[in-house]
């Protein structure tokens, strides 16, 4: 979840909240917690045919957790997470709804790394933030989290971890929602 910084084409957060709303408005679904399994394993290969989700070894992948490879058509997630996805662990749910991200935003848009001389990266303009945020609103859309009255309840509706309950919550705030504790 924290390679190598990706200059992409820009996309503002309202955008890709629209993105992950349109997915689960088109998928139509109903639950808080979203099917990420079923999405990965059973929607995405209707979609694109030539998709696949795949385990990658632990000795292979060090410490990425997870990784996009968009000229082989592949999310490939280490197989802790893969297996902790199928536990519906939160963080895990989090790095596999952050490698969709990268697959649905950035599969046609080609690799060009932000060299640091070149100054700071826009967010909006990193796939790295713009996968975060993919990953947030897909999980934890703003017009379901409304609805909740602590991090905790966050937490156990939508599958997630603390972490990313207080991130989105943080985020979600600036635009009107409470202040969960």
């Amino acid at each position: 979840m924290s390679g190598p910084r990706c200059e992409v084409p820009p996309l503002s957060g309202a955008q890709i909240a629209q993105l992950a709303e349109s997915i689960r408005r088109d998928m139509q679904i109903k639950t808080d917690d979203f099917p990420l399994i079923q999405f990965l394993e059973l929607v995405m290969p209707r979609l694109f045919p030539d998709f696949a989700l795949e385990a990658g070894l632990m000795s292979e992948m060090g410490a990425n957790h997870g990784l996009t490879i968009p000229a082989e058509n592949v999310i490939r997630l280490r197989e802790d997470v893969y297996e902790g996805l199928y536990q519906g662990k939160g963080r895990d749910r989090f790095t596999a709804a952050h490698e969709l991200g990268h697959y649905i935003m950035h599969r046609k848009v080609p690799i060009v790394f932000h060299r640091q001389e070149h100054g700071r990266l826009e967010a909006y303009r990193d796939s790295e933030w713009q996968a975060n945020t993919f990953a947030g609103d897909l999980l934890m859309p703003r017009s379901l989290m409304i609805r909740c009255n602590s991090i905790e309840e966050v937490v156990h509706r939508f599958g997630v971890s603390s972490q990313a309950a207080m991130v989105q919550n943080k985020k979600l705030s600036r635009f009107g929602m409470k202040i969960l504790m």
